[in-house]
């Protein structure tokens, strides 16, 4: 599945980025960098929406203890600095779940038969 959520960027004052998702309570990430930023956010919101995808499929008991809602519109989301960043924007952020399920599956391939050879 594809999902945009709206992300909150803070430049925090000791340098690069922190993100928090408004619409999934404790998601968050950072970056040193904005673009590296930009890719933890984009990996975070993955990461997040293959755990509630699972979650409403039963593929899990693991309970969602944040609980994902429907995107807010970008224009409704306020971005204002905190105590501990200079600026804030706000900006969407995309998930591709399918694609993300993809590279897990090669990464727990790759972790799979690295264990295989060191049990061997």
């Amino acid at each position: 599945m594809k999902y945009v959520y709206p992300a909150i960027f803070y430049c925090a004052k000791e340098g690069g980025y922190c993100v928090e998702f408004p619409d999934a309570e404790g998601a968050a990430t950072q970056g040193k960098t904005l673009y590296e930023a930009l890719e933890m956010a984009e990996d975070a919101l993955n990461g997040i929406m293959v755990m509630w995808e699972d979650f409403k499929a039963g593929k899990t008991d693991t309970p969602m203890k944040n609980r994902i809602v429907e995107p807010t519109p970008i224009e409704k989301v306020k971005a204002e600095p905190d105590e501990y960043s200079t600026s804030a924007f706000v900006t969407l952020i995309k998930a591709d779940t399918d694609a993300y399920r993809k590279v897990l599956a090669k990464i727990n391939k790759k972790r799979a038969s690295r264990h295989e050879k060191k049990s061997s």
